[in-house]
């Protein structure tokens, strides 16, 4: 800031910690419902269709095996001295074929799916991660730093109270005994690292 900012009351202050705060638990939400449902999703692919396309494979096989029957039956016996032509057996048996071909065809490209969705996910996961750390550590941080700040402010109004009056807060001054409050936060923090035994 150029110059000194009077803050005479902390509603907006207070409304902007509440908005964090809801930010916040909106990101957790919405992180937590794409999560299971990217894993319900994987589930499905994984499992769920696989098992499905292999039934079906087993069913065409067997449709295929009971037209190729069908047709050698038709072939077998004769119309007098002319040899069937057993038109709707060989349609059967290539509609049966064609039928299997396409669950066959169904069960490879699942495979490529299941790649693909994989690696997506594990795209989606690293472009999200700093939308996660964001809920998770810049909010917090900011909350603390605003919680800090309302003290300070609080503490401003309470002296002014005892000389008698609210006296106009000097914003850029709260704010800089607010920061110097986290330095020394952060460095008392440094100094417990530093001092911890370590581990043999």
């Amino acid at each position: 800031m150029s110059g000194p900012a009077y803050v005479h009351n902390t509603t907006a202050i207070e409304q902007v910690k509440v908005s964090l705060a809801s930010f916040a638990h909106e990101i957790d939400e919405g992180l937590t419902e794409i999560a299971a449902e990217s894993r319900r999703l994987l589930d499905w692919l994984e499992h769920d269709r696989p098992r499905y396309w292999k039934h079906q494979v087993r069913l065409a096989w067997d449709a295929v095996e009971q037209a190729k029957k069908d047709l050698h039956r038709c072939l077998m016996y004769p119309v007098g001295d002319h040899r069937p032509s057993c038109t709707e057996q060989r349609a059967a048996l290539k509609k049966a074929q064609a039928h299997l071909a396409y669950c066959e065809q169904k069960t490879e490209r699942l495979k490529n799916w299941c790649r693909e969705v994989r690696h997506e996910l594990f795209e989606y996961e690293g472009r999200v991660a700093q939308l996660k750390s964001c809920g998770e550590i810049d909010v917090p941080q900011a909350m603390a730093a605003l919680g800090r700040l309302l003290a300070r402010i609080e503490e401003y109004h309470q002296m002014g109270s005892v000389g008698g009056g609210v006296p106009k807060l000097d914003l850029n001054a709260v704010m800089g005994a607010t920061e110097a409050d986290s330095a020394d936060e952060a460095d008392s923090q440094d100094e417990e690292a530093s001092t911890e035994p370590e581990s043999e």
